[in-house]
């Protein structure tokens, strides 16, 4: 009798053990989501304006990301971008006039 309940004491320890691992597994794959994120869209959409996007990002925002997030990521970045020139000229054409 102290045998098999041994054996079930055992058994009762790997199959914690195995739960265990189980949700840290699972944890480690929870990110792995549907889509690309929204610092993800930003971080292609810069990388892709300035030409530095690495071909693996690239090949996953093609996979799982939105067309339509990274057109409206673009337009909204390059309306930032022109403004922000627009306020360098006009802040340098201020100070030179002076």
């Amino acid at each position: 009798m102290s045998e098999q309940h041994s054996n079930t004491q055992h058994n009762l320890s790997d199959n914690t053990n195995n739960n265990t691992n189980d949700d840290s597994n699972d944890n480690k794959q929870e990110p792995a989501k549907d889509g690309t994120g929204f610092w993800s869209t930003v971080k292609s959409v810069v990388g892709a304006m300035f030409g530095v996007q690495s071909e693996e990002q690239r090949q996953k925002d093609f996979e799982k990301g939105s067309a339509l997030n990274f057109i409206i990521g673009g337009i909204v970045f390059v309306i930032v971008f022109i403004f922000t020139i627009l306020y360098f000229v006009n802040s340098a054409l201020e100070s030179a006039g002076q």
